[in-house]
């Protein structure tokens, strides 16, 4: 089991200082636009997996005026992982009150998490990297030795690319072999995980509580899209796609490229569905990684939502919070507005303002 029980922050965007003890269900964070609230969730999601949600520039997340950040995360077992970073530095990340030095790649395998963010929200119509990054995740934690074969799919496209610019038509060529090695092996990996979230849709929790206001649910499904044309061998794809390649100095099809589409009656859902429903799919989505996570390592991700209230209906609001109060450990959420929220037991309440450059938690 995985949860937090207080994060502690020093010089965070607009916090200078924050203790913020938390509980395990559902940690509702509220507050005006603005006030801080999203912070809070990206420095929990900052500290256990080195990444932002909201920049690429992680000095952005150091409070102006000021050349070090801290994050510090309290688990129930009395664990902590710190991470302090400072300005144009690498985050040194320690555990244990800095008896041991970590690396993201194993504080991620044992601390997952699972974020619902507001540029995820409309998944059905998200770009194929944000799709990308979906499948990669459920690789890591379902295929953790497999996942490895992304790397060097990486490094694979990075020197087939280097060979375009220079035009170095024989080395072209043996990276081309490497590709059409590994690109079986992605697609299988790939679509084994499809697969998988096909199978949670026609008989997850999440779906059939869902389905009591939302029976269209019934229809949804997910595509493998492998990078490059069906019904065509990828090898041939490869060759035929070369003089484009060429000029433009970049693989342009391939497994580095793979993608999916999410369906409904077999149409594009984005297509036909408003932005509430296409936000229910995401929240679906995510949800079910979390549970196929839980899964296979016996860990119970913590759940982080940010901007819940947006374009969710009050029914389908208490509908998520059925769902999470029944099987979620701990789920830690933003919002605007508590009215949907609070008269939910098992709920807990934080408010957060914002006083000229600094927010508060009360």
């Amino acid at each position: 089991m995985v949860l937090i029980t207080e994060i502690k922050l020093e010089n965070f965007r607009s916090y200078e200082f924050l203790e913020l003890p938390l509980e395990s269900g559902i940690n509702l964070i509220y507050g005006s636009n603005g006030s801080g609230k999203s912070t809070i969730i990206e420095s929990i999601y900052y500290a256990l997996s080195g990444k932002s949600f909201r920049t690429t520039e992680t000095n952005n997340l150091i409070r102006e005026k000021h050349n070090q950040l801290q994050a510090l995360i309290v688990f129930h077992d009395g664990k902590t992982v710190k991470v302090t970073k400072k300005t144009n530095n690498t985050a040194v990340i320690t555990q244990n009150k800095g008896q041991k030095k970590e690396n993201y790649t194993s504080l991620v395998k044992r601390f997952p998490t699972c974020l619902v963010e507001n540029k995820e929200f409309f998944f059905t119509s998200s770009n194929p990297e944000q799709k990308r990054s979906f499948l990669n995740k459920s690789l890591f934690y379902v295929e953790h030795q497999e996942s490895k074969k992304i790397s060097e799919l990486k490094k694979i496209i990075s020197q087939r690319s280097g060979c375009l610019k220079n035009k170095d038509f024989n080395q072209i060529k043996y990276w081309d072999e490497q590709l059409i090695l590994i690109e079986p092996i992605i697609t299988k990996l790939n679509e084994k995980i499809c697969s998988s979230l096909n199978k949670q849709l026609s008989s997850s929790k999440v779906v059939d509580v869902f389905l009591e206001k939302n029976p269209w649910l019934r229809n949804l499904s997910i595509k493998y899209l492998p990078g490059y044309p069906e019904n065509t061998k990828f090898s041939d794809s490869l060759a035929q796609n070369l003089e484009k390649d060429t000029i433009l100095k970049r693989t342009s099809s391939g497994p580095h490229k793979r993608s999916f589409d999410i369906l409904l009656e077999n149409k594009i859902a984005n297509e036909t569905l408003s932005r509430g429903q296409q936000k229910i799919i995401s929240i679906i989505l995510h949800l079910i990684q979390r549970e196929i996570i839980k899964t296979n390592t016996e860990l119970d991700p913590i759940l982080l939502m940010d901007d819940i209230s947006s374009e969710l209906d009050k029914e389908n609001s208490n509908l998520m919070l059925k769902y999470l109060i029944d099987n979620s450990v701990q789920t830690i959420m933003t919002s605007i507005e508590k009215a949907h929220f609070a008269t939910q037991k098992d709920v807990f309440l934080f408010h957060v303002e914002h006083k000229g450059d600094t927010s508060y938690v009360k």
